[in-house]
Parts: C-alpha cells; sequence; structure tokens
C-alpha cells in the first residue's frame, strides 16, 4: 500500500535540530566587608530564561497482553485507541487477524491485522505504513510528527532482554510496544507502554534509539490519510 502523502513525511524523515547549549550562571564573589565602608547594594543576577520542558502524549487502550506471545495484539489493540475509542477488537480477534501464533507476530501481519481492524470498526481511510528510521533524528521525527501532529502512538519492535530501561540481559526474542509520547528540551525523553506487564516508562531518546536499531529498526504507525 502505497502512503499518502499527509504520512509520508513519518517514513525516513530526519530532523537536524541543532544543539542546546547550557549556560552557566555566572559566579558570584562576595568582596571582604570594610568595617566602616556603607553596606553595598547587592547586585541583580540575570541568568539566561530556564528551558521549559513539555510533555506529548497520546492516550491509549493500556492491558497486559492476555498471552505470553501476544504482544502484537496488546500493542495493536494500544495503537488503535485513539482511532477507533471504545470500538476495538478484543486480543483475540486481534491476534487471529495478525495471524500471531507461539512463535509471536511478523511485521506485515501486524499490519494487516490493524487494517482489518481500521477497515471493520473504523469510519473513513487510514494508512498503516511500516517505519525504519536510518538515524536517530528520524527515528525523533517520526515520533514527533505521529503523536505531535499526527496525535496517534506508535508501535517499534525490540529485544526482550533490551528495553531501553533497566538491567539488560542476553535475550533476543522479539518485543512490540508502544510508543506513546515525548518529552521536549536538551536532553528529550520518549514515552513506553510495555503490554509485557502493562507498564508505563520513560527513556531517554538515545537509549530508546539504541534499543530499537538493535532488534532491526522496525516500526509501524496508522493514520487517517
Amino acid at each position: 500500500m502505497t502512503p499518502t502523502p499527509r504520512i509520508a513525511a513519518l517514513i525516513g524523515a530526519v530532523a537536524l535540530v541543532p544543539p542546546l547549549l547550557g549556560v552557566a550562571a555566572a559566579p558570584t564573589h562576595a568582596a571582604p566587608a570594610a568595617p566602616q565602608a556603607p553596606a553595598a547594594a547587592p547586585a541583580t543576577a540575570h541568568g539566561p530564561p530556564a528551558f521549559i520542558t513539555a510533555t506529548k502524549k497520546v492516550t491509549i487502550k493500556a492491558q497486559k497482553q492476555q498471552r505470553s506471545y501476544w504482544c502484537a495484539p496488546a500493542a495493536g489493540r494500544a495503537l488503535l485507541y485513539p482511532l477507533l475509542g471504545s470500538a476495538l477488537p478484543s486480543q483475540s480477534k486481534l491476534a487471529g487477524w495478525m495471524r500471531t501464533d507461539s512463535g509471536g507476530t511478523s511485521g506485515p501481519a501486524l499490519r494487516n491485522g490493524l487494517r482489518k481492524a481500521l477497515s471493520t470498526y473504523g469510519s473513513g481511510q487510514y494508512d498503516v505504513v511500516a517505519l525504519r528510521p536510518g538515524s536517530q533524528s528520524a527515528f525523533h521525527t517520526n515520533i514527533k510528527s505521529a503523536v505531535g501532529s499526527k496525535k496517534v502512538a506508535l508501535i517499534y519492535r525490540v529485544y526482550f532482554g533490551y528495553k531501553p530501561w533497566g538491567r539488560q540481559v542476553n535475550n533476543k526474542t522479539g518485543h512490540f510496544m508502544v510508543v506513546r509520547g515525548y518529552t521536549t528540551g536538551s536532553g528529550p525523553k520518549v514515552l513506553w507502554w510495555d503490554p509485557w506487564d502493562n507498564t508505563y516508562h520513560t527513556a531517554s531518546l538515545a537509549k530508546s534509539w539504541a534499543s530499537v536499531k538493535k532488534a532491526g529498526r522496525h516500526g509501524h504507525v496508522a493514520a487517517k490519510s
């Protein structure tokens, strides 16, 4: 399926954002007091304005995956919520549409299942596309375009043992999780939801990209066309 121009910007876009340089406040040096000198008026320090960090996120349908290999159906259900509201297929129905078995779910099958759900429960035309960002900047741009502009979440695959947070272990089982938001500022972060245990997490952009890159850079997004 050829993506429409409105969603094509989600695929492989690269944002070249100049780094924000922190400016340290000038130290204040107090002169020793003279016994008979009048007290000096305190100096007023004018520092640079604080950089305000904002959080942008979408509401998803959070629900623990009902089987150990149903991360894709659970993530798909969360992804569909901003588009379908409460009219959501069950994890079981999505697992059937995605041809999910004990070996998991393939990327193409995940997209086909999402398309089936949107055509069955939705109203209007939708694009469901694969994302393969080639850099951290492109990964960041995909998230900002989806969450900030389209108001939808994204699904990205990671390895189960190499999630962007916590202790990493040598487990390369593929695992689909949902990117539901991001923060702005000099140290941007990514807001994740993990269907394995129905938990929310925040990780740095760098660690998030490292996990996605390690697992092959496979992402998915759906939006109205």
